[in-house]
């Protein structure tokens, strides 16, 4: 099948398309941030132009993973929302949880909720824990409810009444309500976007859904409407934060689980260039024009978790933001990008990040307005990138425009424009380096034990620097490094993760309870996953449990057992489990009793692959040289600059060098040695 893929980022939308003959096509544009379907289309529409003569137009599937959902909520640029709960929680969201970022902060702040006191409102209605009803719906409660939202010209709202993960009658009732008065509503229910324990995060996760779901729905109809004016009608399938592509209906209605899309496709992505490279584990390190993102990937996996947070208080600190129940590939994303704006700070002293040009106006050398040096402008300056070859020669970069932006910082900071380039690039090195020192450490890993995988725009760039800095001695840029996460949507199998709170003691085993919970979890996969094509008998579901003993809590996640041993066979097996993670994790086991808290689905089809070997050429790899800084040398340096496409295979090469492909330009200093491998990797050894 013919594919065609698009990653919109914050400056540049990435495109990688698979033609009939299965030859892989890159292109890039730059982002759209007003409406970012506009470079969606620009992309689409040229590479449909260019290859029309190897483009089978009915088969044509299109892929995408998109920041839309990311930026509305990051820029508070989402609908005015409502929020419904159970009388006498209206503020939920305002308490948040017991939980505080910082204990000995008294005047600590949190990011304002997306909905408004006055538009958060109570339904008369209770529901125990247990199940039993407390409290009758008081249905002309929801219908004033619904009245109000009407008048405020509201256009989404979100449900969240108590134990609806369990018991979901009244949290229905309440939409169908809803929905009666105002058939034009986008309404999110709690049971059906997060159906998991703890208000206040469940409640989060249906906010965010439900101030994103608009806007979000209006995305994905545009780009349908367009595809089909161009003969496309098939419908796009969508990359989730935890991997896996589901179909646009399914991305328009739940929107909140494709916040990290991007990164994630950057991860399957990497994932695949370390199993071509002949590594089963590696570091991920994707470097774009706003963030850069790390990524451990053990035994050729990302690991997947069920907790993420967005829209920090204090940038990058747990636990002040919003939070969000859902299944996203762990990664750490630092506000270094090479759009990253370089100032000085209050105390005299270089900072970088994390306000960046963005796509406009973009980089002083970019030349649309922006008049502040970026880490891609030091980079320029270095002579790590260059000015004819930026984006394969299809964008004009000005060298004279990114030193006019540099010497007014460099002139506050009284040094020279040189040495004030080299410390942005070398602070943005130590900075990631930190970020991945602490990425690896806390799941136990030695950075210094695997090779890196580069990729971004800007990544082949920083990774050398920051490999140096971890004591790395491997690092891996694949061909297409620029455009890796459109790639990695190729890549990645068709796949939806769902979950349900059902609390089970091992003690008080229900395997009835357990088989039918499984079932519907994984007939609902099976539909979500079918609607994109994928044939029901190829599907495969794993399960998982998030497991704690009693009275915890937080809860860890273990794979289920099969579930056709004999009970008593299969829960030594559970407990087993849990107690040997558990000691990983803690160095300790506990004398407690131990229960299933929440059961995990992720229903998948099948991985694609996509190779593309590496032709062996005889034409001359190299292109010329120029003047680049190197600090191992300590001044600037006539290196030489080869051509990636045109290195023959397994031909070692000494550093320094510059090596250029046409989404990006690998930098290999003076302790490198650097080749091609047959699948067209880019591979330095540092010794």
């Amino acid at each position: 099948m013919t594919k065609l893929a698009f990653d919109t980022g914050g400056t540049f939308t990435d495109f990688a398309l698979l033609d009939d003959k299965g030859d892989l096509h890159l292109h890039k544009v730059l982002s759209t941030p007003r409406n970012p379907a506009e470079a969606v289309v620009q992309g689409v529409s040229e590479l449909l132009e260019k290859f029309a003569d190897v483009i089978s137009i009915e088969n044509l599937q299109v892929l995408g993973a998109t920041t839309v959902v990311t930026n509305a909520v990051l820029e508070r640029k989402g609908v005015e929302t409502g929020f419904v709960t159970t009388d006498g929680f209206q503020d939920m969201l305002r308490i948040r949880n017991e939980g505080r970022y910082d204990l000995y902060d008294l005047n600590i702040k949190y990011p304002d909720p997306l909905v408004t006191r006055s538009n958060s409102y109570g339904a008369r209605e209770r529901i125990a824990a247990d199940g039993s009803v407390m409290t009758e719906l008081k249905e002309e409660t929801v219908r004033e409810i619904a009245g109000r939202l009407k008048e405020k010209g509201i256009r989404s709202v979100a449900v969240c009444l108590l134990h609806a993960y369990k018991y979901p009658q009244h949290e229905q009732r309440v939409a169908a309500l809803i929905r009666e008065e105002d058939p034009d509503i986008f309404v999110s229910l709690s049971s059906e976007v997060c159906p998991e324990m703890r208000e206040f995060d469940r409640a989060s996760t249906t906010v965010v859904n439900a101030y994103t779901r608009p806007q979000m729905a209006g995305h994905v109809a545009h780009l349908q409407r367009e595809f089909a004016a161009r003969g496309i009608d098939r419908q796009v399938l969508w990359m989730t934060s935890s991997g896996g592509l589901v179909p646009s209906r399914r991305a328009a209605e739940l929107p909140v689980r494709l916040i990290e899309s991007g990164p994630a496709a950057g991860a399957v992505a990497a994932a695949e260039f370390g199993r071509t490279a002949g590594e089963d584990s590696v570091l991920s390190f994707d470097m774009g024009g706003t963030t850069a993102k790390l990524c451990l990937i053990p035994n050729g996996e990302p690991n997947v978790g069920t907790d993420l947070e967005v829209a920090h208080y204090q940038r990058f600190r747990k636990g002040s933001g919003f939070p969000l129940k859902i299944q996203s590939i762990q990664m750490i994303e630092i506000g270094a990008g090479g759009g990253s704006i370089a100032a000085k700070n209050p105390l005299g002293l270089l900072d970088v990040g994390p306000h960046s040009a963005g796509a406009m106006p973009g980089p002083a050398a970019y030349q649309r307005g922006g008049t502040q040096p970026t880490v891609t402008d030091a980079d320029i300056l270095l002579g790590y990138m260059g000015t004819e070859s930026f984006v394969g020669g299809s964008f004009k970069v000005s060298k004279d425009a990114a030193r006019e932006a540099m010497t007014k910082l460099a002139d506050s900071l009284d040094v020279s424009v040189e040495r004030c380039a080299w410390g942005i690039h070398d602070l943005v090195n130590e900075s990631m380096s930190k970020a991945a020192a602490m990425h690896a450490t806390d799941l136990g890993v030695d950075p210094r034990s695997l090779p890196m995988v580069a990729f971004g725009g800007a990544g082949p760039v920083h990774a050398y620097g920051i490999a140096r800095k971890l004591g790395i001695s491997r690092i891996i840029c694949p061909t297409g490094a620029g455009v890796s996460s459109a790639i990695g949507l190729l890549i990645a199998p068709v796949a939806v993760d769902l979950s349900a709170s059902h609390p089970m003691p091992l003690e008080a085993w229900d395997v009835d309870a357990m088989n039918r919970l499984l079932d519907d979890l994984a007939a609902q996969g099976a539909e979500v996953v079918s609607a994109a094509g994928v044939p029901k008998e190829t599907i495969a579901n794993r399960y998982t449990v998030d497991m704690r003993h009693v009275g915890q809590g937080h809860e860890i996640t273990i794979v289920l057992p099969d579930r056709s041993l004999p009970e008593e066979a299969f829960l030594t097996e559970l407990r087993n489990a849990f107690f040997k993670l558990y000691r990983e994790l803690f160095g300790r086991t506990v004398a407690a009793p131990v229960e299933v808290i929440t059961w995990r689905l992720r229903a998948s089809g099948e991985k694609d692959q996509v190779t593309r070997p590496h032709e062996t050429v005889t034409a001359d790899a190299r292109k010329g040289s120029r003047q680049v800084y190197f600090q191992e040398l300590g001044t600037f340096t006539d290196t030489a600059v080869y051509d990636h496409y045109k290195l023959p295979v397994g031909h070692e090469v000494k550093g320094p060098a510059i090596v250029e492909q046409r989404e990006s330009t690998a930098v290999v200093g003076p302790s490198g040695v650097f080749h091609v491998d047959a699948h067209g990797n880019l591979v330095v050894n540092i010794h």
